[in-house]
């Protein structure tokens, strides 16, 4: 990890945990197996917020970290495809708790909070939780939970193995497993918010008749 902080000139504490670099130094944390893979909330972002959901202002997105942060996401963010582009973002957002645009916008928030104060905080009408070890299901059933409900929550892992924690689970409604693969996390997140979007025409084409 000290080689690693004299070639990116970064402190230890700033560097982002990377299974790829630090794999060494990450043997004895908890839960070692749950961590290092920066890559998959990467990929997921990008998934989430391309899609029409999100540029219409209709998807909310957060990432809760297994140390209890959680990063909110504004209505306006364009996450960078560059995978370094991105570190150096996230790095800079975990050191100044805020990024913000060239005209002051906030774009990214890093504040402390439990995943049950999240979904307090949140306010939802229904939390549904994403595993492999959850009910078998398919993406657009577990989608249409969501129709007649203002507010739904999807709750995907962005980890590389392993399932939700307890102090997760204990808070999530059904949980589901929409293919019998293990998908990526993106995998998912693109499965889902397609059909609540499909879902989202159904309702708009049925006002118009």
């Amino acid at each position: 990890m000290k080689n690693h902080s004299r070639r990116t000139g970064l402190k230890p504490s700033e560097m982002l945990l990377d299974r790829s670099y630090h794999h060494a130094a990450m043997k004895r944390l908890p839960d070692s197996w749950k961590r290092g893979r920066p890559d998959i909330v990467h990929f997921a972002l990008m998934e989430a917020l391309s899609t029409p959901l999100f540029l219409k202002s209709m998807l909310r997105v957060y990432v809760h970290t297994i140390n209890d942060k959680v990063i909110t996401i504004a209505d306006n963010l364009r996450v960078p495809k560059s995978y370094f582009r991105f570190e150096g973002l996230m790095v800079s957002l975990f050191r100044d708790k805020v990024i913000k645009s060239d005209e002051g916008n906030v774009l990214m928030e890093l504040g402390d909070s439990k995943f049950a104060n999240l979904i307090n905080d949140i306010s939802v009408d229904k939390i549904v939780g994403l595993s492999t070890a959850g009910v078998q299901s398919n993406a657009h059933r577990v989608a249409s939970i969501a129709k007649g409900i203002d507010d739904c929550a999807f709750v995907i892992g962005g980890f590389p193995n392993g399932h939700f924690s307890e102090k997760v689970t204990k808070h999530l409604g059904p949980t589901y497993s929409i293919s019998d693969l293990g998908l990526e996390a993106h995998v998912v997140v693109a499965r889902i918010l397609y059909e609540c979007e499909l879902l989202e025409e159904s309702v708009d084409h049925k006002g118009d008749e």
